[in-house]
């Protein structure tokens, strides 16, 4: 009786978000979006307050594989609801792009405690590569893709170098150090297309099918940006599966350790050059792919998309959903995408609400909108 009551909280939790986020894009009007808005917040204080969160932190615990697989059902049908307006779709897509990039950034804030501001470099680093490989080459997406990933990755590499020996503020400027010297190259690169940025990049080709055209079955029209959007969710699995993976293995543990307590890990015999350097390049792997990926959905990329700004939304994102927690990194980056969008009356004021939403979180609630667990290691289960 118990598993089942649990197992009906957490169906409940899931129907009643996925309603939520259904109605809140389908919206169109400012005022509606902006009472809703506070409607939300409203009932999550009033969740928390009354218990009923803690009940569904439990129902999730303890019955993480129907209630991932429920979810997952959930997420694959929402672009269904929006066949009529790319526009929302588009969001989604974008949102989701931003979500492989900070999954990436999480193993760095999160699991290592190195704050990165270069995540926004990272991702125009693979966009330019795969886009450059693409357009200038003929290359197919599916090989430009992994190449716009290693350069990412070598990259990542090369920045986490200079940084092995700095620590908190020392090291978060090394990294804007390296945003703001690769945007001045690119940008000052003419085989880069400069300040000009580059056009008409392709769309990926799978079996000879265009992803990205618009098709029409039995009289019902399916904009292109549907399947690019799946296309991106397939994309958003893997990077889930893998940062899972990554958490719930040595490199996970030891990348925890290193955030606590450095000298602690050193005598314990852990590697903190090889650990720091593989918290960097695993997080760039990930801004590259996703970098890739919104350079062929949007088709077109400049210099704009890999500046300091974007970096500092991206850590805004993780702090905002929750550090060393893959599910509140999705909510932070879901968050700070979707809603700015749909008030883009305010569109001028996007960068004072990214730093009020930062300084209100580490003041108000450091540990996010959903907090990571404490990690419990048995020698058994191997974490």
């Amino acid at each position: 009786m118990k598993d089942k009551s649990s197992i009906l909280t957490g169906f409940i939790f899931a129907c009643a978000v996925f309603a939520a986020v259904i109605i809140f894009m389908a919206i169109d009007n400012m005022a509606f979006s902006l009472a809703l808005i506070l409607f939300y917040a409203l009932a999550s204080i009033l969740l928390v307050k009354t218990g009923f969160w803690k009940k569904v932190r439990n129902s999730i615990s303890d019955n993480p594989k129907k209630l991932c697989l429920l979810t997952a059902c959930f997420v694959l049908a929402t672009p269904l609801f929006f066949f009529n307006n790319p526009y929302v779709l588009h969001i989604l897509t974008l949102a989701c792009i931003y979500c492989v990039a900070t999954i990436g950034l999480n193993i760095q804030v999160g699991s290592t405690g190195m704050v990165n501001f270069a995540q926004g470099a990272f991702f125009g680093i693979g966009a330019y590569v795969s886009a450059l490989l693409g357009g200038h080459f003929g290359v197919s997406f599916w090989i430009s893709l992994p190449a716009g990933m290693l350069a990412a990755g070598f990259f990542g590499l090369l920045m986490g170098l200079p940084t092995l020996k700095t620590r908190e503020y020392h090291l978060s400027l090394v990294t804007i150090a390296f945003a703001y010297i690769s945007f001045l190259l690119v940008m000052n690169f003419d085989w880069t297309g400069g300040p000009d940025g580059i056009a008409d990049i392709s769309k990926p080709v799978l079996f000879g099918f265009k992803i990205g055209q618009t098709v029409t079955v039995g009289g019902v029209t399916i904009p292109g940006v549907a399947f690019y959007c799946y296309m991106v969710l397939a994309f958003l699995g893997i990077a889930l599966l893998v940062a899972h993976r990554l958490h719930n293995s040595w490199y996970g543990m030891a990348w925890n350790a290193i955030r606590d307590d450095e000298i602690s890990s050193r005598c314990y015999g852990l590697s903190l050059r090889k650990s720091k350097l593989e918290a960097f390049v695993f997080g760039s792997l990930f801004a590259g792919a996703a970098g890739a990926l919104y350079a062929h959905f949007i088709g077109f990329m400049s210099t704009e998309n890999m500046s300091f700004q974007i970096g500092l939304l991206m850590v805004c994102m993780v702090i905002l959903g929750g550090m060393d927690n893959i599910a509140g990194v999705l909510v932070g980056t879901l968050l700070l995408i979707v809603i700015p969008e749909k008030l883009r009356a305010f569109d001028d004021y996007r960068m004072l609400f990214y730093g009020l939403v930062l300084i209100s979180m580490l003041l108000f609630r450091p540990q996010g909108i959903i907090p990571s667990k404490p990690r419990f290691f048995d020698l058994k289960k191997r974490v």
